[in-house]
């Protein structure tokens, strides 16, 4: 009975204490005293795409308007996008509320105070040395489980929050918003500059030019968002329809990626794995009713962008050999030798049994004795990438590099290059980002680019 009692007052003590020290920030911050005001803000961000090109990386630039309600933990977000060759984009509206997924709400950090102001677990851990300088840590349980906030032991100001994030390449990350460079107004202090960290590589930068503190009859209405899918469609592993070339071929299809599939002989050729495991295991259920039997797997891994290369641990665990351009090989040996330790997927269930097996692939490869033909596109845009031709099917595979069949794009005309280059005489085409198309239509295209 004494023990269950000083367990009580131990715990009770704890979150008094977690209490004290958020309450400290909130009052130091300004917090507490403006919430009954509307915070609104410009800021310039950058997000790397590590994902989707070769490194230094390019840069996605967003120029913002937000404006937070510290009472409920609203946001509203007016943006313009500035992508390679596009843009400004037209304005886009969007809400975030608490639960709201993403990066977006978390390098906000007066969205992150209200939320731990609102939660009711919030507990101490054990001070830990940030950027040189002792912090005391606060916990409580957020979206993807243990959330904590770092208060410099000083001045009790926020300087980040740390977590455990899921990943659908790397299995799991560890993810710091940063917070920094503070400008005090109108009693109260906002970070000018935040900044999300992965796994020690900063992802997206936020710079804040000015800031205000809008009367709430002056601001936008701001009603809480519905709840959203935390995942982007293009990730979504929808039930794929199967889109038959030939006997011997099909694609499937979902609203976020195309991929192709071909028996050859006693193996079956896959074209590419997009999403991950569930879109893999879908394609292997329609291998398996359109081939029966036993077959050996050969994966043809045409491009590395992470999205596109979600689904390969599942295809080595199932015993696939890789064929791959040489310049991959390095990037995908990470990916397989990545441990899975939040969600154990198919390849860490049987790591001990799984062997990596990479075939390089310079500027040409020939496979089943010339049934299939792989070929480096090798534009300036598309270095590294294969394209894959079926001489039977009079089919080829674009890989990521045909988006479009109503525009000329430089990648499309890459594509039509290297396939003159190869002397390929396609009558079909299908990519990532297409639809099974007449190569007719990409001459049209590039004749008239």
């Amino acid at each position: 009975m004494y023990s269950r009692l000083l367990c009580l007052l131990l715990v009770s003590a704890e979150s008094a204490s977690a209490q004290s020290a958020l309450q400290r920030t909130l009052d130091l911050t300004g917090f507490t005293r403006v919430s009954d005001r509307i915070l609104h803000w410009r800021d310039m961000q950058g997000v790397e795409q590590n994902y989707q090109s070769p490194a230094p990386f390019f840069t996605v630039l967003y120029s913002r308007e937000s404006w937070v309600d510290p009472r409920t933990g609203v946001e509203r977000i007016s943006s313009q996008t500035v992508f390679p060759g596009r843009g400004p984009s037209p304005a886009t509206v969007s809400m975030l509320g608490p639960g709201s997924p993403g990066a977006q709400r978390y390098l906000d950090l007066w969205a992150v105070l209200a939320d731990w102001r609102d939660a009711h677990d919030v507990r101490v851990l054990p001070s830990q040395v940030f950027q040189d300088y002792p912090r005391t840590v606060l916990a409580r349980t957020g979206q993807f489980g243990e959330e904590r906030l770092f208060l410099d032991s000083k001045t009790g100001f926020p300087v980040k929050l740390d977590r455990e994030e899921p990943h659908y390449l790397w299995g799991q990350v560890q993810v710091e918003y940063i917070y920094s460079i503070w400008q005090d107004k109108d009693g109260a202090s906002v970070p000018m500059c935040s900044a999300r960290v992965v796994d020690g590589f900063k992802e997206i930068t936020r710079t804040i030019g000015d800031f205000e503190f809008l009367r709430r009859e002056q601001a936008l209405d701001m009603p809480p968002p519905p709840p959203t899918n935390p995942t982007p469609l293009f990730l979504q592993p929808l039930p794929p329809k199967k889109i038959d070339v030939d006997r011997h071929t099909f694609l499937t299809q979902n609203p976020g990626y195309t991929e192709a599939f071909a028996r050859i002989g006693d193996a079956v050729y896959i074209l590419d794995a997009a999403q991950g495991e569930s879109r893999a295991r879908q394609d292997l259920d329609l291998i398996r009713a359109a081939f029966p039997g036993a077959h050996q797997f050969v994966l043809v891994v045409t491009d590395v962008a992470w999205p596109h290369i979600a689904g390969v641990r599942f295809w080595v665990a199932s015993g696939a050999t890789v064929i791959s351009h040489r310049a991959s090989q390095e990037f995908l040996t990470r990916v397989i030798e990545r441990r899975w330790t939040r969600a154990p997927d198919l390849l860490e269930q049987h790591r001990k049994g799984v062997k990596f097996r990479f075939v390089p692939v310079d500027k040409r490869y020939t496979a089943a004795g010339g049934k299939l033909e792989l070929r480096a596109i090798d534009g300036i845009g598309s270095e590294g990438a294969l394209m894959a031709f079926l001489p039977d099917s009079h089919f080829l595979w674009a890989s990521d590099y045909i988006q479009s069949v109503t525009a000329p794009a430089s990648y499309t005309a890459e594509v039509w290059q290297a396939v003159r280059r190869a002397a390929f005489q396609p009558q079909q085409v299908a990519a990532m980002h297409i639809p099974l198309t007449p190569w007719t239509t990409i001459e049209t295209l590039v004749q008239g680019q």
